[in-house]
């Protein structure tokens, strides 16, 4: 026990005190993250990164959609169940879970493939996708800023993106559980301030037509998040950008 836990120390200092890292790294973390599905599938926080962009915004149904590091696939299947998908492409820079991916997709008659990468430029072309989701990746990948421009280049115009991170100050909240074995660790990551994300999403090109932050109780008994989900609805928008989670932007080209 004391060895696991030190192992899992060592690791979050590691991630906590490093400034580069590359698509390898990421790749690796998610490639030994084996339960992330059996881990997730009881986290509250989890499917709610699409059930509340699904709620916040109405996106056109039956697109073209790029699922920019799409795990094990669970957003492009909520995605096509709610009738937003026509074909999906699930790129990655892990390839266990792109398996896994392919395995979860194959089940359904959903038009997809999958698409490994490990570097910019993107291997789309300009204008592909009517509909891109990223969600909690920004925050992983390398040159985050670059990642955006390249987010916009594949876009069509007038088409839209949806992107989700944590809010900055639950990333001690996430150290903190991978180091107890609470969750899975993040791996190589870094949260960024609204404030930055906001502007290199204006600096790419994109129009942010809507932006909140949710979640105030990431777990606890039915009745507490419940009353998590109640303040949310009642709660101002800057109180919200304070404490939040996840944030969540509904962008335009």
């Amino acid at each position: 026990m004391l060895r696991k836990f030190l192992k899992r120390l060592i690791n979050e200092i590691k991630h906590i005190i490093s400034i580069n890292w590359t698509f390898s790294d990421v790749g690796k973390h998610w490639d030994e993250t084996t339960d992330y599905n059996d881990i997730n599938e009881k986290t509250y926080t989890y499917f709610r990164r699409f059930v509340d962009a699904d709620n916040f915004f109405d996106l056109p149904e039956k697109k073209y959609t790029l699922d920019i590091c799409s795990r094990t696939g669970n957003g492009s299947l909520f995605f096509w169940k709610k009738g937003k998908i026509s074909k999906v492409v699930c790129a990655d820079v892990t390839q266990k879970m792109q398996e896994m991916c392919k395995n979860l997709l194959s089940q359904y008659p959903i038009d997809f493939g999958v698409q490994y990468f490990n570097s910019y430029p993107l291997p789309f072309n300009n204008n592909e996708f009517e509909t891109i989701l990223s969600f909690e990746t920004i925050e992983h990948l390398p040159n985050p800023k670059i990642f955006i421009q390249e987010l916009y280049r594949t876009l069509k115009p007038d088409g839209h993106l949806v992107l989700t991170t944590p809010n900055i100050l639950w990333e001690p909240v996430h150290w903190f559980s991978a180091i107890f074995n609470i969750h899975h660790s993040e791996g190589p990551h870094r949260f960024i301030r609204q404030k930055t994300v906001q502007k290199w999403l204006k600096q790419a090109g994109f129009k942010i037509i809507k932006q909140k932050t949710f979640i105030l109780v990431p777990g606890g008994p039915k009745s507490l998040k419940r009353l998590g989900e109640k303040l949310e609805e009642i709660l101002p928008n800057f109180i919200l950008n304070l404490f939040g989670l996840r944030q969540t932007y509904i962008c335009k080209k």
